[in-house]
């Protein structure tokens, strides 16, 4: 496995690991895979990892997919795109987990010398408290309307610790004239930074919010010398390629 790869997916373990350990959920490492379960029915939190190409004990994939299945939480299973070998493609078509998503994995190998923040109309605030955390997860639940996944959300975020994840991730909401707009996530991992939940209330679209909150997530890296990572849409890689990101491979989405 290439270290960038390695890098990637260990991130994506710390991460699934830490916020399914906010609501007191439970994690599973395998030889073949990572699996995050909350016990709340959100696919957004309740992910499968693979982290080999070739199953090894492939009975023990097949178990934890027909428990998962069995139980009804909505769960999906993450593939970094090079560790899709027939073992894996097979065993997903078999259990009728179908791709829905192909999002570049990006890379910025420091941020040493990164501009410093300057504030536009958006003024940004951690998140330390009951209502900046309401504040974020409003325009986090927002993207499903109201969904099913949407209510799953609203019960996970009713059930979250900040404290269970404040040492490894500093979650922001950015407001413009005192009303909340948008959201971003950093996250520490072992060897890596990684950027998540940018997301831009819809109305606000379109005026760089969204951009101003990336931008400052950058200036928040306490070691300038750990990579950071990200996952882009086809829509978002050229603007974060602007910012000196690079693709190193591709996460595919199965539910």
């Amino acid at each position: 496995m290439k270290t960038e790869q390695h890098i990637a997916i260990r991130q994506l373990e710390e991460k699934i690991h830490l916020f399914s350990s906010a609501v007191n959920g439970t994690s599973l490492a395998t030889d073949d895979f990572v699996l995050s379960n909350t016990h709340i029915s959100t696919d957004t939190f309740n992910l499968l990892l693979p982290t080999s190409a070739q199953i090894k004990d492939p009975q023990k994939v097949k178990t934890t997919i027909e428990h998962l299945q069995s139980q009804k939480p909505s769960f999906s299973t993450w593939v970094d795109h090079r560790l899709l070998h027939p073992d894996w493609t097979d065993l997903l078509k078999e259990y009728q987990l179908e791709e829905v998503e192909r999002n570049t994995i990006m890379m910025l190998e420091q941020t040493e010398g990164m501009n410093p923040f300057t504030p536009s109309s958006l003024l940004i605030k951690e998140v330390l408290d009951e209502q900046t955390l309401l504040d974020y997860k409003n325009i986090f639940i927002e993207l499903f309307k109201e969904s099913p996944e949407a209510i799953a959300l609203d019960n996970y975020f009713q059930r979250f610790s900040l404290e269970a994840i404040h040492s490894r991730a500093l979650m922001f909401v950015g407001y413009v004239d005192h009303k909340p707009v948008t959201t971003g996530l950093l996250l520490e991992a072992t060897d890596s930074y990684g950027i998540y939940d940018v997301i831009t209330r819809a109305e606000h679209r379109g005026k760089g919010l969204g951009s101003d909150m990336f931008h400052y997530l950058l200036t928040q890296t306490e070691n300038k010398q750990k990579c950071v990572l990200l996952q882009a849409s086809a829509d978002g890689k050229n603007i974060y390629q602007r910012a000196g990101f690079q693709p190193i491979g591709e996460m595919v989405v199965f539910e």
